[in-house]
């Protein structure tokens, strides 16, 4: 179950997460796959570049507009 999404605006994000994000090479636009999530609103592994990252939730759903 692999799902595609484009992330949207970092001004939701706090200024550290957003720039640990970008660092990591996330930026507005790419394209990201979610690789695996885990029930109750836990973390949410992404791919983007083969690069795997884990996030928060809240984070994910704030970063592309999605409710999983």
């Amino acid at each position: 179950m692999i799902n595609q999404y484009t992330l949207h605006s970092f001004d939701c994000l706090n200024q550290a997460t957003a720039s640990r994000l970008h660092n990591m090479g996330l930026c507005e636009g790419c394209p990201i796959k979610v690789i695996q999530r885990y029930p109750f609103h836990g973390p949410i592994i992404i791919e983007n570049n083969h690069q795997r990252i884990g996030i928060r939730y809240r984070d994910f759903a704030a970063l592309t507009g999605a409710n999983l």
